[in-house]
């Protein structure tokens, strides 16, 4: 490793980020940290895919939220690995996938997923989706019904009510001049501080590993930081599901945090009324960040709703 890429543990100092540029591959190792997975790329129609895998049961796909990557479920892969075959992709725009000026809508999103999907020749999955992970899912199983044999939905955006309950900080976050400014503040410790306030339960910590993956996958080069700005712009809140989570006529696990500030749990209930076959999971004491503050929990929820029959009890 050269002296240039030792200095990833220094690249947060002060209020700002240095934007020092990590090699890939110095980049990939850090982020893998003792995760036990393969890590995988591919191309697919002008993107390249960054995935991680795990296991070898049938497909279960884990699609994370915005401004995070595959290594947002580093907490529940080991758990889940023994059952399924786990595979978390990066998002175009996000962590070690391409990043550039293309559409980042959830629609778009999805597409890019199923042909990555079938591309590595995976064919029915159970597929697992965070926030807005959980609308690029949403979108994913109306697209191809015959491929999602069952949905779990985990603190998801995608109705209008979430974007109405948004916090006002939320909302101001989000407009063009704050993404400009906010961008440059974009830090570990600014992370950190931001799950205690807003993203977790009560009480919980701050999730470092978590804080420290966001800012590396989205602020090591300025290329990652400009990206950060396009999936910003599209993929929050550009349009809604409302009139068609109906249409979604398989089993669905929908999983939320009591105490969650950004997607409250009235939005889940919500969406829990819209779907015709659903399970509502509340968790007591958990906030925005359900793979982190509750692995075991989400994990047993998961494999009880979706473990092929032949291994269930």
């Amino acid at each position: 490793m050269s002296q240039r890429d030792k200095k990833w543990r220094h690249i947060v100092r002060g209020q700002f980020t240095r934007h020092e540029g990590l090699a890939p591959q110095t980049l990939e190792a850090v982020l893998m940290g003792d995760l036990t997975a393969d890590t995988k790329h591919c191309d697919i129609s002008g993107h390249h895919i960054h995935w991680l895998e795990a296991g070898d049961g049938p497909p279960l796909v884990l699609v994370h939220g915005w401004t995070c990557s595959g290594f947002f479920w580093k907490p529940i892969i080991p758990r889940l690995k023994g059952t399924f075959r786990v595979l978390a992709p990066d998002l175009p725009g996000h962590g070690l996938s391409s990043k550039g000026e293309a559409s980042y809508l959830p629609e778009a999103q999805a597409h890019r997923l199923l042909e990555w999907l079938t591309t590595i020749g995976v064919d029915r999955f159970v597929l697992v989706g965070h926030s807005m992970g959980g609308e690029v899912a949403a979108r994913m199983a109306l697209s191809a019904p015959d491929r999602v044999q069952k949905l779990v939905l985990a603190g998801a955006i995608g109705l209008e009510e979430a974007w109405e309950r948004l916090p006002w900080y939320g909302r101001l976050s989000l407009t063009p001049a704050a993404r400009k400014v906010s961008n440059w503040f974009f830090t570990e410790r600014a992370m950190a501080r931001t799950n205690r306030l807003f993203m977790t339960g009560p009480g919980r910590p701050p999730y470092l590993e978590c804080a420290r993956d966001v800012v590396l996958t989205n602020t090591n080069t300025p290329h990652d930081l400009k990206a950060l700005t396009y999936t910003t712009r599209d993929g929050l809140f550009q349009d809604f599901l409302d009139q068609r989570l109906s249409e979604l006529n398989l089993p669905v696990l929908c999983i939320w945090g009591k105490n969650d500030k950004v997607v409250p749990l009235e939005v889940g209930k919500r969406v829990a009324r819209l779907l015709p076959h659903v399970r509502l999971v509340q968790v007591p004491g958990t906030g925005h960040m359900l793979p982190w503050e509750e692995p075991e929990v989400m994990t047993s929820e998961i494999l009880e709703f979706a473990k092929p029959r032949s291994q269930t009890p």
